[in-house]
């Protein structure tokens, strides 16, 4: 299973960062897309990819309907139990995405069991 760079939850839009896909290196390019999708809204970044486990994994920022608001750039602690664990899930479904993320191997081996 491919992660979905950008998954719709609720009221949130989810993108998920990727070693190929850094989503905050690419605002332009994700405020289009989801002009496309008409979506406004708060957006929650998982740059577990990226970031690995550590506490600035999610981050929060604003979207008007055409671009962000970058002031309300917020790292988030307080992440929805339900996406986290459905990020989680699909992050351990695909080795891919592991392999190819910031995550040691014996990082990996811990988030996975």
């Amino acid at each position: 299973m491919m992660i979905q760079k950008i998954r719709m939850v609720g009221g949130i839009a989810v993108v998920t960062a990727t070693a190929e896909f850094h989503p905050l290196r690419q605002l332009k390019a994700l405020a289009k897309r989801l002009e496309e999708l008409e979506f406004r809204g708060c957006v929650l970044f998982d740059l577990l990819a990226v970031n690995g486990l550590a506490d600035n994994r999610f981050a929060l920022m604003k979207y008007d309907g055409h671009k962000f608001d970058r002031s309300s750039f917020a790292v988030e602690s307080a992440v929805n139990q339900e996406i986290r664990s459905q990020q989680d899930s699909m992050a351990k479904e695909d080795p891919t995405f592991l392999l190819g993320s910031v995550l040691s191997s014996s990082e990996v081996e811990k988030f996975v069991h």
